[in-house]
């Protein structure tokens, strides 16, 4: 199994205007895996511009292993209840 745990992304923007919407963006689409951003305003020898950084959480080791294991009880209770029936089911053909 493999699992995205976090990214780190960087974003090009002309005007600080559009740095700041870039992070209003990813604040709407991923309010909580958002766990940090940064604007940084650069130049070269072509100009000025800004550099967006976003960093996104989606999870961590211990989330994915308890949530496969929460995953696993629930089929295990779902068979337990299947095989319930089913032995009741065969118990009173059985005594016909």
């Amino acid at each position: 199994m493999r699992k995205q745990l976090n990214t780190k992304e960087q974003w090009f923007a002309n005007t600080e205007e559009e740095a700041n919407k870039i992070v209003d963006e990813a604040k709407e689409e991923f309010p909580d895996e958002m766990i940090g951003h940064s604007i940084q305003q650069k130049s070269n020898k072509a100009g000025e511009y800004f550099l967006v950084k976003l960093d996104m959480k989606f999870n961590t080791p211990a989330g994915i292993m308890e949530s496969e294991l929460s995953n696993e009880s629930e089929e295990d209770d779902w068979n337990e209840e299947e095989t319930e029936s089913t032995e009741e089911t065969s118990t009173t053909e059985d005594d016909e």
